[in-house]
């Protein structure tokens, strides 16, 4: 089970399609790591993820729990300014995902002047030092993107790329816009993406892009539902003990499933994705998303329009996965890359 773990919801960033700061919990974990540690001991695969706002804003707190937490895996979603506070510690980490939104000029754009810099000095700094886990440059993904060029670019700068579509709750842009944007721009790039992936496969090399290699693992072994298991194999525990399906929905009351002292339920997603002949593959995508709808149906639909392209592109070329089955199981554990943009 996949533990998500808010050391504050407070960042140092006002990403244009972000805002900043999560709202309505306390600026600091409140409960003792001994009550978070019994809490998660009964789980002998317990994965451990440091999340935010900007969880190094509290690099305390996280070393604590590298050393005290019985965790099989550790992971953090970072936005790369603190990750020398970090020092040795680094080695703990099984995973180390670094917020950036693709070339200069547009991760810049949306988050601030200077954060591309910020994160390539974080990378070189991660190398420096040997850093041997896995690498994920994590993207989000709006209307000034061209996913072919940017995704490219961080290609060339870490060894695994992810992203989410920023869609359904941006203050950005509306449905009409997000519409022209995915037939003019992403699903051709995603063609490209994909075609290329598909040809250096076949000389033997097989490119970190996430979305395509959890895709691609669910045809060839299976699974089912959500792929970030929201809510039912992944809970984010806030930093009052609360416990959330969903890490980016803190101040919806259908989100809040229990707290480590009582316990949790579950919740999941339900019609019309459970009937739906891709769910297989898609899941169902994001569990915000399919309970909220806050672009209406047509905006649901939408999601499921470019969804489903995707996942076609990939499946045109399931012959030449059976050929590198054994190099095509992604993720190994639950790395909180939602797999489905």
């Amino acid at each position: 089970m996949l533990y998500i773990v808010m050391t504050t919801p407070e960042c140092n960033l006002c990403c244009k399609y972000c805002g900043g700061s999560l709202h309505g919990m306390s600026q600091k974990v409140q409960y003792p790591i001994e009550k978070l540690s019994s809490f998660i001991a009964q789980d002998t695969d317990a994965v451990v993820a440091f999340y935010g706002g900007e969880p190094l804003l509290e690099p305390t707190f996280i070393k604590n729990c590298l050393d005290q937490l019985p965790a099989k895996h550790f992971v953090i979603n970072t936005n790369g300014y603190f990750i020398q506070d970090l020092g040795d510690t680094i080695h703990q980490f099984d995973s180390i995902l670094l917020s950036i939104d693709g070339r200069k000029a547009i991760t810049d754009y949306y988050r601030e002047s200077g954060c591309y810099d910020k994160v390539v000095s974080a990378v070189r700094f991660l190398k420096e030092n040997q850093y041997e886990g896995d690498l994920i440059a994590r993207m989000s993904v709006s209307h000034k993107t061209d996913i072919y060029e940017d995704v490219t670019h961080l290609l060339s700068l870490f060894p695994y790329v992810h992203w989410q579509l920023d869609m359904i709750w941006s203050p950005l842009w509306e449905l009409p816009e997000f519409q022209s944007w995915a037939r003019t721009n992403y699903n051709p790039g995603i063609h490209r993406l994909v075609s290329e992936w598909v040809d250096t496969m076949i000389h033997g090399d097989i490119k970190g892009i996430v979305p395509f290699l959890g895709i691609v693992s669910r045809m060839l072994y299976g699974g089912s539902g959500l792929f970030c298991q929201s809510g039912t194999h992944s809970i984010t525990i806030t930093t009052d003990g609360t416990i959330l399906g969903c890490p980016i929905a803190p101040d919806y009351t259908w989100n809040v499933l229990g707290d480590i002292s009582s316990g949790f339920h579950t919740i999941d997603i339900q019609e019309p994705c459970i009937h739906c002949p891709d769910y297989q593959l898609c899941g169902g995508r994001c569990l915000f998303a399919h309970i909220e709808r806050l672009w209406g149906k047509e905006g649901f639909e939408e999601m499921c329009f470019v969804t489903r392209f995707l996942i076609n592109e990939l499946q045109n070329h399931l012959p030449v996965y059976t050929h590198h089955k054994e190099r095509l199981l992604y993720p190994l554990y639950n790395n909180t890359t939602e797999i489905i943009p």
